[in-house]
């Protein structure tokens, strides 16, 4: 029976991929909450290297289809949406040319939004656009790559910032800020607000997320390394892998804090609510952030949260409640952060409280309005 849904396809790095089942699921539970009102297919882009290395686990299914993205790595990035769009046609042009879709969502700015702008235009469809952070942070200081995305956000039908700071940031780029709507992520509460076994016997800062430098994961270490002499029974525990792992472990080593700290790897979401509901706190030191949904989590935990005033991150913390905000790139900082939440007293209850303003059900009305052009 043919359905009378509008038919959708979501085109994004930010996916959750067979050999990295973890990743990227905040994308994972937004998009399914379009299931029962469109028809959804989604395109994974995959860089070609990547893709060759997991080819063998790699299983394309009607809905769901991974794309081998062919780029000249570190070179000519300002021709990455080029390189996408010609990539995304020859593997899967038929494929969605026979989609007919009424709707193309880009998760991701550059080079995603800029090719699905063209790719809308090919497949004369409506055009929306999705920016998380990094997206917008790191590609808008290079001016080849701030035209485009300026450019494709002139085509765009609408746009969902995750944060209102974001917005601010395309606005100075010159987007028009009527297109663009503030749409915070949300929380599944039922799992994040259940109680859990606890699984780790000892008191703990967790840190979940990418192991890479820009997370701010060695001014943690170094400002735990500070104060662990004051607080001896207090552990470290990175929840992640990444590039900067080994680099990690080799400074704990160096600290003598290999039997303070600890990396479990890559943990599966649903384990995360037993490991953030006995954390003395979670930290999370970026150097630049949009919405970061591990904080998110965290206070639907009723957990404390260390973390830099950057991006969207003072729009969700009150620091009254939640945690305390320092600045970005500072070990003595992190320091400081860390002794201030250790010696007070949080409630439990009114942290809980403060994160049931954020629920993917607000998050799923407000973007079924926005992309059905809705005003």
């Amino acid at each position: 029976m043919k359905s009378n849904k509008e038919k959708i396809t979501i085109i994004t790095n930010l996916y959750p991929l067979p050999w990295e089942p973890n990743r990227a699921t905040f994308n994972r539970q937004q998009f399914s909450l379009l299931d029962e009102n469109y028809d959804k297919s989604i395109l994974v882009p995959v860089a070609f290297i990547e893709w060759f290395k997991n080819r063998k686990q790699i299983k394309q299914a009607e809905n769901l289809r991974f794309v081998p993205y062919f780029y000249p790595p570190k070179l000519g990035r300002r021709f990455y949406s080029l390189f996408l769009f010609l990539s995304i046609i020859l593997h899967s042009g038929n494929w969605l040319r026979k989609k007919r879709n009424d709707i193309l969502l880009a998760s991701w700015a550059y080079p995603e939004a800029v090719t699905t702008s063209w790719l809308s235009k090919l497949y004369n469809c409506r055009f929306y656009f999705k920016v998380h952070g990094s997206d917008i942070n790191f590609h808008s200081n290079y001016p080849a790559r701030a035209r485009q995305i300026v450019n494709a956000a002139n085509k765009a039908d609408g746009i969902l910032s995750v944060s209102q700071d974001l917005k601010t940031k395309m606005i100075k780029l010159g987007i028009e800020k009527q297109k663009i709507t503030v749409i915070y992520n949300g929380i599944n509460h039922d799992l994040f607000g259940t109680k859990q076994n606890r699984t780790i016997n000892k008191d703990y800062i967790l840190y979940v997320g990418n192991l890479k430098q820009a997370k701010g994961v060695f001014e943690l270490l170094d400002g735990f390394n500070q104060i662990h002499e004051r607080f001896p029974n207090l552990h470290l525990i990175f929840a992640g892998s990444g590039e900067q792992k080994n680099k990690l472990i080799n400074t704990t080593e160096k600290y003598g804090l290999s039997d303070k700290v600890e990396f479990l790897g890559s943990v599966n979401h649903d384990t995360l609510p037993g490991l953030m509901q006995y954390a003395t706190l979670i930290a999370l030191p970026s150097y630049n952030e949009g919405v970061p949904n591990v904080l998110l989590e965290s206070m639907a935990c009723g957990t404390p949260v260390l973390a830099t005033a950057v991006g969207g991150i003072p729009e969700i913390i009150n620091q009254d409640i939640c945690g305390v905000l320092i600045a970005e790139k500072n070990s003595d900082a992190v320091a400081l952060g860390l002794q201030d939440i250790l010696i007070r007293k949080w409630s439990y209850e009114k942290i809980v409280e403060h994160s049931k303003q954020f629920t993917w059900q607000k998050n799923q009305q407000q973007l079924i309005k926005l992309i059905s052009n809705i005003i």
